[in-house]
């Protein structure tokens, strides 16, 4: 199996390897653990994203979350 890995940005910035068998795979772990990760810290920090490099270290696409909330025009929290 290709070996990606997985740049975390959160503020600390972490690098973990993992195994997929093609690009589409490393995209879906890749934002399995962003989910977890929005899920468990909740709300999540606001700058979180994700880069996917392959087995070469070139990019493949990178994930991140934005939580935000939009208040309408007079309204006040």
């Amino acid at each position: 199996m290709p070996n990606y890995t997985l740049h975390i940005s959160d503020g600390k910035e972490a690098e973990i390897d993992i195994d997929c068998d093609n690009n589409h795979v490393a995209i879906n772990e890749a934002l399995n653990a962003l989910s977890k990760f929005a899920c468990s810290r909740f709300p999540p920090p606001a700058n979180v994203s994700i880069a996917i490099a392959d087995a070469e270290q070139a990019p493949v696409a990178t994930v991140s979350l934005e939580f935000r909330i939009d208040l309408a025009p007079g309204v006040m929290l």
